[in-house]
């Protein structure tokens, strides 16, 4: 359907009243910052073609590097238990924190929603390592879970959480549960009631409501959320390295252990495939923000 001509008013003066000055504030920290990125880049490439033999790094250049690790099997388990642990974390951040952020939104009192808001956020400003630290004293053999299961006679020998797998994800859920919460609940304050009051009206059942209104309509804090949550989830470090000992390789812990050991030519090639794997499912949330942006915009249109 085209568009008035009030509409098309209306955007031609929006394309006049370009806001340079925000721009011309800006273009010095983004020029800073993309000169900084790319010569990190440029460093990180030259590194990864060195070679590194006998515990030093050579100056001959070649691609021995790249090929030895992009065919290692353990390479490959490191980057899947990466993506794994991003995926399982985003998974369940959601199951979590939508019919939180829904409670926190639903909330009557004013003063009670500020109340959960600062128990929600105020572990961000303890460090990383502290809180990974209280759940190794959790999770242990000798932690709070294992009591309580021993106690209830739930297991007969303390369960393995420490230094495993679901260890690290419990951690992990944890640390970023907030940055899947956030961003659902800035939709959440832009969202009209009355759709929902107009669903009941129409005869629509709670579920039904949530299905076809709610959730269709907050799913872009959804796909924001399970951005940023996937983004720290495979490039943390702190927390697999202290709640995984070791035993669960991440890129990142991998990356660093390169570092300590001299052999940057690993460390800057697994750098380039974890800023890969970020830059694609950057990518790839992006596009599903704008699909759905898209979907909504032709339901509106037709609807009008």
């Amino acid at each position: 359907m085209s568009a008035t001509p009030a509409a098309a008013d209306a955007r031609r003066l929006d394309r006049r009243r370009f806001a340079w000055q925000a721009y011309a504030f800006l273009s010095p920290a983004l020029l800073a910052t993309s000169v900084v990125f790319a010569a990190s880049m440029v460093i990180l490439a030259i590194y990864s073609l060195r070679e590194f033999a006998e515990g030093r790094m050579l100056s001959a250049f070649s691609l021995a590097t790249w090929s030895e690790l992009l065919t290692s099997e353990f390479f490959w388990r490191v980057v899947w238990t990466t993506m794994k642990l991003g995926l399982l974390t985003v998974g369940l951040t959601l199951l979590i924190g939508y019919p939180m952020a829904l409670a926190l939104y639903r909330l009557p009192s004013r003063t009670l929603r500020y109340v959960a808001y600062f128990l929600l956020f105020s572990p961000l400003l303890t460090s990383v390592v502290v809180r990974s630290y209280g759940w190794a004293l959790i999770l242990g053999d000798g932690g709070f879970v294992n009591n309580l299961l021993l106690r209830w006679h739930v297991v007969d020998t303390p369960y393995r959480l420490l230094y495993e797998f679901s260890g690290v994800t419990i951690g992990l859920v944890h640390i970023l549960l907030p940055f899947m919460v956030f961003p659902i609940l800035a939709v959440l304050d832009q969202f009209d009631t009355m759709l929902e009051e107009a669903s009941a009206d129409l005869g629509g059942t709670g579920f039904t409501t949530f299905r076809r209104v709610t959730f269709p309509l907050t799913v872009q804090g959804v796909i924001a959320g399970s951005q940023l949550v996937f983004a720290l989830a495979i490039s943390a470090f702190a927390t697999p390295s202290l709640l995984g000992g070791g035993r669960v390789q991440v890129l990142a812990e991998k990356i660093y252990n390169d570092v300590g050991g001299l052999d940057w030519p690993h460390a800057a090639v697994a750098s380039y495939v974890l800023l890969a794997l970020a830059l694609a499912a950057i990518a790839a949330f992006t596009l599903l923000l704008r699909l759905q942006t898209g979907t909504r915009r032709a339901s509106w249109e037709y609807s009008r």
